[in-house]
């Protein structure tokens, strides 16, 4: 069993690191499209007899995966900002937490493609040696640091060139 799995990581683990920031927005369009497909098919019954229903479905499917597409460098930056409200609120006065946490937003909603082409390209790197263990290629731990180091850093320059 370690050796498919570890195949099929070493495989997924490079797809996410060359091709990340394509994948997220692409699963994130198809992840708002079925909400808005499943949202148009709950309620357009009401309304519509079924032919026109599939196609208000198709139409809600577009329209909401756009909507997911579009706002995901704003939710990226509500999640950071978000978190870094959480994570100093203990810490620092309130209002420098606000004013750090708003801060963070919009960072991360500025320079979300980039943060995205490196976070993607490491995970994959990640994964990539997950992948190999599973295989049963067995490496030092700093030959694992180099290795990951060495794909996320290839990854996020074929990320930002795409």
């Amino acid at each position: 069993m370690g050796f498919p799995s570890g195949v099929i990581l070493i495989v997924l683990g490079l797809a996410v690191a060359f091709l990340g920031k394509k994948l997220v927005k692409t699963v994130f369009f198809l992840i708002g499209g079925v909400v808005g497909a499943l949202l148009t098919l709950m309620i357009a019954p009401m309304f519509l007899a079924p032919p026109y229903t599939y196609l208000l479905a198709v139409v809600g499917f577009v329209i909401v995966g756009l909507i997911f597409y579009l706002l995901l460098p704003f939710g990226a930056g509500l999640l950071a900002g978000v978190a870094t409200f959480l994570l100093l609120r203990g810490f620092v006065d309130l209002v420098l937490a606000v004013i750090l946490a708003l801060i963070a937003l919009i960072v991360v909603v500025i320079l979300f493609n980039k943060i995205l082409s490196v976070a993607t390209a490491f995970l994959g790197s990640l994964i990539f040696v997950v992948g190999l263990g599973q295989v049963g290629v067995v490496l030092p731990e700093f030959l694992q640091l180099i290795l990951i180091a060495l794909i996320t850093i290839l990854g996020s320059i074929v990320q930002f060139k795409t």
